[in-house]
């Protein structure tokens, strides 16, 4: 498989990837009203059994993080439309295609940074019994909530 298309395979995944999360977490229909936080959020803290000043910093890089996403699945949705274009031509420039996925792998190359330092800030906040659950939510997904905590 050449560079350029397993570039443009790990950029699909990611970009579907972040679109679920984004569903998960930040749809209107999960908040909680008037807690300000979603229900996924409240139960990941809950779990985690942190502290107000913690959640704190937990919601600030989610919520930063959410909108790079939003911005991000907008590229994608913009990417698939010029594709579309440049597909429905009677000829295929494949430059022209080469081109449109750089733009969008280079934003992808953006975000990359900005997951590393939230992921940095939410490390240093939490205490080291806290960063094993929050592995293990990690390792097992979603449905790592549904899961009894270690210590009951």
């Amino acid at each position: 498989m050449s560079p350029f298309v397993s570039g443009v395979l790990g950029a699909v995944t990611f970009l579907l990837l972040a679109g679920l999360v984004r569903r998960v977490l930040w749809r209107r229909r999960f908040h909680r009203p008037g807690s300000g936080r979603s229900f996924f959020l409240h139960r990941v803290f809950r779990r985690l059994g942190t502290r107000p000043e913690q959640e704190q910093v937990v919601m600030t890089e989610a919520d930063a993080l959410a909108a790079e996403i939003r911005d991000l699945r907008g590229d994608a949705f913009a990417l698939r439309e010029e594709l579309a274009e440049l597909v429905a031509g009677p000829s295929l420039d494949a430059t022209a295609v080469v081109r449109a996925l750089q733009v969008r792998l280079a934003r992808l190359d953006a975000i990359r940074p900005l997951v590393a330092e939230a992921l940095a800030r939410v490390h240093s906040v939490l205490e080291p019994p806290q960063r094993q659950e929050l592995a293990a939510l990690l390792r097992h997904g979603p449905s790592g909530l549904h899961r009894r905590p270690h210590h009951c």
